[in-house]
């Protein structure tokens, strides 16, 4: 019993980094866990739980300050904890669609409808009529801490024009997807390898698409994950009944 009152309180802990880093962009230390939170646990006990994260590398120690940040690994094992509650939110959406207009447009007006209900860049790759890549929301990277730093932005912006025929095949590759989480180089993409990107897809007689989210490793999964799951549902309903 002792054993799994350590494991929860381990991820307890871990979610509770994941939640405060994504917020605050910063290092989580234990002391800031226990004033926010109001934790049972002590400082110390704290602490202790924080370290033993790190050597089984979901934590990883800032030297300079006092506070840890999520690994890639912490990252994955959040979200594995959290996904099967995400996916029963049903979001309402009330969104408006114009199915009058052509595909390609339908298609744009829901990536428009996804970015700005997450915040983050969205995509969708296309195969049926032709395949199409569909990108919107770049202006959402300028907003996030992590491309302040001028050669991280350089890199993903590379990406975005040179390589969106990798990132195409990507998501085509996870059409049959409820929904898929690459964290970091997962990708398969050296120069956003410190991103996230989540994926949902469908498939239909005439239509396929993949619809992703593109944003920093620190991406609110909580917010990403049943926006575009929803935005999905919302999109292979229409086409369904009206292409």
């Amino acid at each position: 019993m002792r054993h799994i009152d350590t494991r929860e309180r381990e991820s307890q802990i871990l979610e509770l980094v994941v939640k405060s880093y994504i917020k605050e962009s910063k290092p989580i230390s234990s002391s800031y866990l226990c004033d926010k939170f109001n934790h049972s646990c002590s400082t110390a006990t704290v602490r202790n739980i924080m370290e033993s994260l790190e050597k089984k590398g979901l934590l990883s120690h800032v030297y300079t300050s006092s506070g840890r940040v999520p690994t890639k690994e912490g990252f994955k094992h959040y979200i594995e904890n959290i996904k099967d509650e995400l996916l029963k939110e049903e979001l309402s959406l009330e969104v408006e669609i114009d199915v009058n207009q052509d595909l390609e447009e339908v298609f744009n007006k829901a990536l428009d409808i996804l970015t700005t209900l997450s915040g983050y860049t969205s995509l969708v790759a296309i195969s049926g009529w032709e395949e199409r890549l569909l990108l919107r929301g770049i202006r959402y990277i300028f907003e996030q801490p992590e491309f302040e730093d001028i050669n991280k932005l350089k890199a993903l912006f590379y990406v975005l024009e040179v390589k969106m025929d990798i990132i195409q095949e990507l998501l085509f590759g996870y059409i049959d997807e409820q929904f898929k989480v690459l964290v970091g180089d997962e990708i398969g993409c050296e120069e956003i390898s410190d991103c996230s990107l989540v994926i949902s897809g469908f498939h239909q007689e005439k239509i396929s698409a993949s619809l992703a989210l593109l944003g920093p490793m620190r991406m609110d999964y909580v917010r990403a994950i049943p926006t575009l799951y929803a935005v999905r549902k919302k999109l292979e309903g229409l086409i369904r009944r009206d292409f």
